[in-house]
């Protein structure tokens, strides 16, 4: 990891978003709401006033937790000499697509895509081993997962405010499930990354969403406290143990 001086200048440099990125991440946004919000659309029978708003604040949910997701990712990804960009799985919004129509929106899937690096040449130059390298690449992924966590306790943290609001309540479990499932060893999911990158890694991002959805799910003040220490301690271990060049 570079120096946070170097870092700051690498962002103001390189950190954007590409024209086809953005076009994929719309398209990405717009479809996961559907999916997230297709059985929301009245309660005993169709009302599309309630289903427009629910779909609406699904569509905020989803843009937000995505373009964070992807922002963490390319800001770790600069630090490393790496170029970040999402790729779409479409295979995986047809499934997700079929699966609603066929539950009624009962098991929303979030199968997304993932992360595609690139190597940034002048900025790797001096790095150990130079090359390309599938630990710096399963850490960059490992970034996506940290960034669904860290929403998912912000989300929380406002539905511990205000425990009906829909907002909160789609944000914390949107934010779970992409965790969970952007972890399938899947072409073009993080999850194959981060396996074949580093195995501890991978039972590490594992444990890590297991126990925060127990913890956060269980909708307790305690538990939305340990999961903020647990979050805390892992950053502070990582700033510690991860060496600045």
């Amino acid at each position: 990891m570079t120096s946070f001086k170097e870092l700051k200048a690498r962002i103001t440099d390189s950190f954007r978003f590409e024209r086809k990125e953005i076009l994929t991440l719309l398209a990405a946004v717009v479809l996961t709401a559907f999916v997230f919000s297709f059985s929301d659309w009245g309660e005993d029978s169709f009302n599309a006033v309630a289903g427009l708003k629910n779909l609406f604040l699904t569509l905020l949910v989803t843009s937000i937790s995505l373009g964070v997701w992807i922002s963490f990712q390319k800001i770790y990804a600069l630090s490393e000499g790496y170029r970040s960009n999402y790729k779409i799985w479409w295979p995986g919004f047809g499934i997700s697509l079929l699966v609603a129509f066929i539950s009624f929106g009962r098991f929303p899937l979030p199968l997304i895509g993932g992360t595609h690096t690139s190597f940034s040449s002048r900025q790797r130059l001096g790095e150990f081993r130079y090359g390309f390298s599938n630990y710096d690449n399963a850490v960059i992924c490992f970034f996506g997962i940290a960034a669904n966590l860290f929403l998912a306790v912000l989300f929380s943290l406002g539905l511990h405010y205000s425990p009906d609001s829909y907002f909160f309540i789609k944000g914390l479990i949107f934010n779970l499930s992409m965790a969970f499932f952007s972890l399938l060893p899947l072409p073009k999911f993080n999850g194959l990354t981060i396996f074949f990158g580093s195995r501890m890694l991978y039972y590490i991002s594992i444990s890590l969403i297991l126990l925060f959805a127990v913890l956060l799910l269980s909708k307790t003040t305690i538990g939305l406290v340990i999961s903020i220490l647990v979050g805390l301690i892992s950053t502070i271990i990582f700033l510690l143990t991860y060496p600045e060049k």
